[in-house]
């Protein structure tokens, strides 16, 4: 007999009978906990309710085995089956999910509520910690979830790697590594953040057998460094996700809050994690956005560095919005006294006053242009580094120190620059000023937010300890945001380089579109770095422009239109975006990416809605020429009644391949149309899925087909 705790529409919390076992779940998934006197609090199931299938908690003898979570209390490593005492349970209802609570006395040392949260309608479950010190001692090395279970024969572990480099560089060989999407038999596997949370790697990690079937997946939402532990062992699997780069003292009293751990289910390959992984992002994670979002993007950056005045960008927004963009963003250099000739964008950092040189009518009178013409009016920052040769309402007692010495980025050369420590309380609440004021003046509908730099404060007047500056450094961007948004619940965020190198589940929880990479050139690389982040980022929040390259000419009137096509292409499974000097372009150049910008508007809806299918294996791209080497690619977004298919070839490939859609209903009949040569096929769902389509592309480099039911 079971007795029911908590209920929000599917989502439940139960106990059984004698209270030792609480369940939680949905329709989707389930997990059930149970708590026995020597032995702690331990998982016993886990269930992907959809299929049936259950995995166990291995039944070792070790302390850390099946113990839900794991940490490092001063030099001892904790876990909840080390946990003394049961202190209480219970569960409550919110508007939008159910949340159980098991509140455990821990080595005479710390109370720790285990908290796990269940939504109706995501086979994803969240699980944190809440962590109140009994005496004073220092916390670190934090695991909000660790999954240790039976069952796995041959376990598989994928997972999909970090930018390797801040900004655009690259290995000098070798493979190219820049979101890689990576599959090995699980041996025992250590990885890493790096110095920002998605520098190395990017803490997403799915897990199942070999031969398909059911899996599972494990994230961490923290802007700070991570580490993980991943092995299989006797016919099961382990896997780790640490939160790290902290150590926090605790005074007796003292109260702790963790990130946030997830873990999901589903059933077959990697595209099946990532749907589950979109539908989780869409429901809990992401903020919400305009019917219309993500918008297409015009930025100043690519197109002019720092070198801009009205002049000039007022001839680019009224070709931007003939071209159809619906924001017009200008990039760093707008602020005084940052220089009309250089890109050193740093020159002038947190004065923030716009410059009377480049914008003599004013910042605000250019806004109102950019409005004028129909268009959205959106604005760079970077509010964690400062231009410590200029005086700004900054002061010198916030600058970030490690061991007394001034956080100065080398970077660049020229320039002499400073950290703010946002875990500062005054940091935050200036930032919140100034950027308020800004976003007013200027009445700015985006935000985009950049972050170059990144160091440990080692203050210990700064709202933090001399070993948990990080901590308070991310959580401190993100107290920013969050208040920007309580005032401004209509601008957009972009995350450019805040928390993550790029971005990471943290800071998606604040912002609403995250720059990928600053390499986007040329499109085969912009396509890489796409399908490895759509496992991850659901295709609407994953930004990329195009951009003039030496190596595929938007100025040259003898680039193919099938070139242009493709170019223009490779941005449309993501957020589309445009950084160019568009005075420059030819006719047939601006022609191709009006053309591509009109249909991607019409399927926004899709790519916001739809399942995201990589229908071939990542490419391989080898530094530094990044030669596809005759691969094709090809992805699709695919709804009941609709889908688009985009399909790319290297030009010494070969002009014929047969592809197979995925995720159609088998009886009903489509209709797949070819936008370029209007060739109509018509077949059932199973003929798509099994016996495929064949893909001509003898004079074309790429093809965008629409699906739709007949």
């Amino acid at each position: 007999m079971t007795q029911l705790l908590a209920a929000c529409d599917a989502a439940f919390v139960v106990a059984d009978a004698d209270h030792s076992q609480w369940s939680i779940g949905n329709d989707h998934i389930r997990k059930t906990l149970a708590w026995r006197e020597g032995e702690g609090l331990f998982l016993e199931t886990l269930e992907h309710v959809a299929t049936g299938h259950i995995w166990r908690a291995q039944r070792r003898t070790d302390a850390q085995a099946g113990g839900e979570f794991s940490l490092r209390w001063n030099d001892a490593i904790l876990s909840a089956r080390q946990a003394m005492m049961l202190l209480g349970v219970n569960a409550k209802t919110d508007a939008a999910s159910v949340t159980l609570r098991i509140d455990l006395r821990l080595a005479d040392a710390l109370d720790v509520a285990l908290c796990i949260r269940a939504r109706s309608d995501v086979a994803v479950l969240e699980q944190w910690l809440e962590v109140t010190a009994l005496r004073a001692g220092v916390l670190s090395r934090v695991a909000p979830l660790t999954i240790s279970i039976d069952g796995m024969a041959a376990p598989m572990l994928h997972w999909v790697r970090g930018l390797q480099n801040h900004g655009m560089g690259m290995p000098a060989s070798g493979p190219y590594p820049a979101f890689q999407v990576r599959h090995e038999p699980l041996g025992a596997v250590k990885l890493e953040s790096g110095l920002r949370s998605t520098w190395h790697e990017i803490a997403w990690f799915a897990l199942d057998e070999d031969n398909g079937g059911d899996g599972l997946f494990v994230g961490l939402s923290y802007s700070g460094r991570w580490s993980a532990d991943a092995r299989a062992m006797a016919g099961g699997a382990s896997l780790n996700l640490f939160s790290d780069g902290y150590a926090t003292p605790l005074d007796a009293g003292q109260r702790w809050v963790s990130p946030v751990s997830f873990v999901g289910v589903y059933c077959g390959d990697l595209d099946a994690a990532a749907h589950v992984q979109h539908a989780y992002m869409r429901a809990a994670v992401m903020p919400p956005r305009p019917d219309d979002f993500p918008w297409v993007q015009y930025n100043t950056w690519f197109a002019h560095l720092v070198d801009i005045d009205e002049t000039i960008l007022r001839r680019e927004a009224e070709l931007a919005v003939q071209l159809g963009a619906e924001v017009f963003v200008i990039d760093a250099g707008w602020w005084e006294p940052s220089r009309r000739t250089s890109d050193n964008f740093t020159t002038g950092l947190g004065v923030w006053r716009p410059s009377a040189e480049k914008f003599p009518d004013g910042l605000a009178a250019f806004g109102d242009f950019v409005h004028s013409l129909g268009m959205k009016f959106g604005i760079w920052v970077e509010p964690e580094r400062v231009d410590l040769r200029q005086e700004g309402s900054w002061r010198l007692d916030w600058l970030a120190r490690h061991h007394d010495a001034i956080i100065s980025p080398p970077w660049p050369p020229d320039t002499v620059s400073g950290w703010l420590c946002f875990g500062h309380p005054d940091v935050q609440a200036w930032a919140i000023d100034w950027i308020s004021r800004l976003v007013s003046d200027v009445n700015a509908d985006w935000l985009k937010w950049d972050s170059n730099w990144w160091g440990v404060c080692t203050c210990t007047h700064h709202g933090h300890s001399a070993t948990d500056g990080e901590f308070y450094q991310v959580q401190g961007v993100h107290v920013v945001m969050a208040e920007l948004r309580r005032r401004f619940p209509n601008l957009i965020i972009e995350n450019c380089a805040g928390g993550g190198v790029r971005s990471d589940f943290a800071m998606l929880a604040h912002t609403h579109i995250t720059w990928l990479h600053d390499a986007s050139t040329p499109s085969r690389r912009v396509r890489f770095h796409l399908a490895g982040a759509t496992y991850l980022f659901p295709p609407e929040l994953c930004n990329t422009w195009v951009v003039d390259a030496d190596d595929e000419p938007l100025t040259d009137p003898t680039t193919p239109r099938a070139d242009l096509d493709a170019i223009a292409r490779s941005r449309m499974f993501g957020a589309f975006g445009v950084s160019a000097r568009l005075p420059q372009w030819t006719d047939p150049a601006f022609a191709a990416v009006q053309e591509a910008v009109v249909q991607y508007k019409q399927l926004r809806p899709l790519l916001k809605r739809g399942r995201f299918y990589h229908l071939l294996p990542q490419t391989v791209l080898t530094c530094t020429d990044l030669a596809l080497h005759g691969q094709w690619e090809a992805y699709a977004i695919i709804d009941d009644s609709e889908g688009a298919v985009w399909v790319f070839r290297a030009t010494d490939g070969e002009p014929v391949r047969r592809l197979h859609l995925r995720g159609l209903a088998a009886e009903r009949t489509y209709a797949l149309t070819d936008l370029d040569t209007a060739r109509v096929v018509e077949a059932t769902g199973a003929e798509l899925m099994t016996t495929g389509f064949v893909a001509d592309l003898h004079d074309r480099t790429s093809a965008l087909l629409l699906l739709r039911v007949v």
